[in-house]
């Protein structure tokens, strides 16, 4: 009767494993690629909100007042990554602040009663 070494089931079981490893790796150098990471990739309101370094009510309130770029999807909104960036760049540029008077003139408007 011929015995099965337990060594050489483990090291066939080592190989295995390394092998998927290693194909792993490789789809994750794959994935790495500049095409995948273009300008039309869609990020969710936690993703926007780490590029725009802002809590994610801020990015939502960026949305509704500040004219941010945003799909909704259900009750969520989708933000495609050349749009934010876009989007940062011209509201730094403009570095406007709207003047306190104007802000009040505006929600007299908004608000006023019929």
């Amino acid at each position: 009767m011929q015995t099965i070494n337990p060594f050489e089931l483990i090291l066939s079981k080592l190989d295995m494993l390394q092998a998927s490893v290693e194909g792993l790796a490789e789809n994750m150098q794959k994935s790495d690629d500049p095409s995948l990471s273009s300008s039309d990739q869609l990020l969710d309101l936690p993703e926007a909100a780490k590029i725009v370094k802002r809590p994610v009510g801020t990015v939502r309130y960026y949305i509704h007042h500040r004219g941010l770029p945003a799909t909704r999807i259900g009750k969520g909104y989708l933000v495609k990554l050349g749009e934010l960036l876009a989007w940062v760049e011209e509201f730094t540029k403009a570095g406007k602040k709207p003047e306190p008077m104007e802000r009040m003139f505006e929600n007299r408007k908004r608000y006023k009663k019929p």
